[in-house]
């Protein structure tokens, strides 16, 4: 079981909280663009929708979407912006722009401009056409903004086979860093978790924790204290190094916000939100848990390790549910993900969790 271990510091682990959802399948019932039947998505070659919350007005989200000049300070998935009109700056109707996005430089013309809620534009390239349209929704925090793509060409077609996740990964990214430009206009909030961004995240630590309760719930003392091999771990040497990682967590939590928020160390960052879960619960990922989390007896006994664990887990969880720490813009570098920030560690405790409960699940024996 050692070898199971991921290094920890690795306690901390949370979830995409992100309150942010892509697809590249068209739901015709949840549509809010008003698509020109050229780019209806049921008949295009290719489409990508998306979308995130985000915690600043609707004027200020809009702002950054029509200050076209700009973006390329704080996102650099579209280069090279030139407006036909040399003099303008702001995407304002029937303007048209031109951009590499991609590989593929765009011929690009605003179609759709209502301000504060919807902003579309439409390119025409021999090889690839697309309208890529906005809507920015108010909610009680702030507001849902949705992006949708549709094309059509031979682009989109080969795209569709060979690259059918980038364009849907790039739109991700610019939600990402347009959530974080926004907020950054609200320094009361700044990057708080918002209502749906704490529900989710507070299932996921919940929905592993419930999974560790499974895992070792009418284990004997013999089943608990069994090693299924030379130098493996027994389940209670599980158990005590899942509590000490654990523990870990709040510690972590508080270096790091003693220090001042520095939204730059985002782009060290190589590991997505989603990919956490699934590189921490792989037996194909093997890591040697440091030597301050490998057991050494540091409890009275089994039944005590697990009742520091859940009293930890809980605080962890009424953490998330009150917290106005600004998690996404504080980091620290683990020593196998390398850089990830507070909310990115947390899916990373969680999914550390399930993936011990899983290893205690296959050790059990009769």
């Amino acid at each position: 079981m050692k070898t199971l271990i991921i290094s920890f510091i690795i306690n901390l682990i949370a979830i995409n909280v992100n309150a942010q959802i892509s697809s590249r399948k068209y739901n015709e019932a949840a549509n809010l663009i008003a698509w020109p039947a050229e780019f209806d998505p049921k008949n295009s070659d290719f489409y990508v929708h998306n979308e995130i919350e985000i915690m600043a007005k609707p004027e200020v989200v809009w702002q950054l979407l029509v200050q076209a000049s700009n973006w390329e300070n704080w996102y650099d998935g579209i280069q090279n912006i030139r407006f036909e009109n040399q003099g303008q700056r702001v995407l304002e109707p029937e303007t048209k722009v031109f951009w590499n996005s991609m590989g593929q430089s765009l011929n690009n013309k605003v179609t759709q401009f209502e301000p504060n809620k919807t902003l579309a534009w439409q390119f025409n390239e021999k090889k690839i056409q697309g309208m890529h349209a906005w809507v920015i929704i108010p909610t009680e925090e702030g507001c849902k903004v949705v992006t949708d793509e549709s094309q059509t060409g031979q682009l989109a077609k080969l795209q569709k086979i060979f690259l059918p996740n980038k364009l849907r990964k790039q739109h991700d990214n610019w939600l990402r860093l347009l959530k974080q430009e926004a907020e950054k206009s609200n320094p009361e909030l700044g990057n708080r978790l918002n209502t749906s961004e704490r529900e989710k995240m507070v299932k996921v630590l919940q929905q592993s924790q419930e999974k560790f309760t499974t895992a070792i719930h009418g284990l004997s003392e013999e089943q608990i204290k069994f090693k299924p091999a030379s130098g493996k771990w027994s389940i209670a040497e599980c158990i005590e190094h899942i509590t000490l990682a654990e523990l870990r967590f709040p510690e972590i939590v508080h270096e790091e916000m003693l220090k001042p928020a520095d939204p730059h160390k985002r782009k060290k960052i190589k590991i997505k939100d989603e990919a956490i879960r699934e590189k921490m619960i792989s037996s194909k990922w093997k890591a040697r848990s440091p030597e301050v989390f490998k057991p050494s007896g540091r409890f009275e006994d089994t039944a005590s390790a697990i009742s520091v664990f859940n009293n930890q887990r809980r605080a962890t969880i009424d953490y998330v549910k009150t917290s106005q720490d600004d998690l996404r813009n504080h980091f620290w570098r683990h020593p196998l993900f390398g850089t990830i920030d507070l909310y990115q560690t947390l899916l990373l405790m969680s999914a550390h969790l399930e993936r011990h409960a899983e290893q205690i699940e296959s050790n059990k024996w009769n």
